[in-house]
């Protein structure tokens, strides 16, 4: 999604009556957008983590969004949420700052209009790796008003890529654990490992995921 077509358009947020309403949990209610288009068909507000997000950012697990009252939208269509998290200042000179681009974070409906949708930044690969660094990180949030067909085709499908990420890190974590017990006695193709090394494995996942939920995401680690 493209937020920046329109880099001329100088429009500001006085005078334009609120799309949506934006909570972060704990704080408040925010309806400043700014037009991204001379239509208002796209908007976009910027936070700070941290500032006006907590710092890591990954611990925001949750952000609630809704149609402000009175809205009224075009027929058949609904407003997509995306965010952009794009580090404060570059890692490197000479290069521009780390950007995970516009993703998706879901979407409002006339039959859906509010929603807490799942941020998913705990085990978001790119923005782990920007946070690692240390640096503050800018996320921007746009609104885009869309054609109820789009939201149908693309919305389910970030879910569905999130579970999958989810899934093969827990499993290298498992893979790894069970290669640190292997004798090689079976050759190159097979691991001969304790008969517990499963309920070995659990114990320490548990243990390990109590105190730190994101473990696995960050480290291939034994330790």
């Amino acid at each position: 999604m493209d937020f920046t077509s329109a880099a001329g358009f100088t429009g500001t947020s006085n005078n334009v009556s609120p799309l949506c309403g934006f909570i972060v949990p704990g704080g408040p209610v925010r309806t400043d957008f700014t037009p991204a288009d001379s239509a208002g068909t796209k908007r976009t507000l910027q936070m700070s983590s941290p500032g006006d997000l907590p710092s890591p950012l990954a611990s925001v697990t949750e952000l609630v969004c809704f149609l402000w009252p009175g809205t009224t939208l075009p027929p058949g269509s609904g407003v997509m949420v995306y965010y952009q998290i794009t580090a404060a200042t570059s890692s490197q000179p000479g290069m521009p700052p780390a950007s995970t681009g516009f993703e998706l974070l879901g979407a409002l409906t006339p039959t859906s209009s509010s929603n807490v949708f799942r941020t998913g930044w705990a085990t978001h690969e790119q923005l782990l790796e920007i946070m690692s660094s240390n640096i503050p990180v800018v996320v921007t949030f746009g609104l885009s008003v869309e054609p109820l067909s789009n939201i149908e085709n693309i919305e389910p499908e970030s879910r569905v890529e999130n579970r999958m990420f989810v899934a093969q890190k827990i499993a290298s974590d498992l893979f790894t654990f069970m290669r640190s017990f292997d004798t090689g006695g079976s050759g190159a193709t097979q691991m001969v490992v304790p008969t517990n090394v499963f309920d070995r494995w659990l114990q320490r996942f548990e243990a390990r995921f109590r105190s730190d939920p994101n473990f696995f995401l960050k480290s291939q680690s034994n330790d």
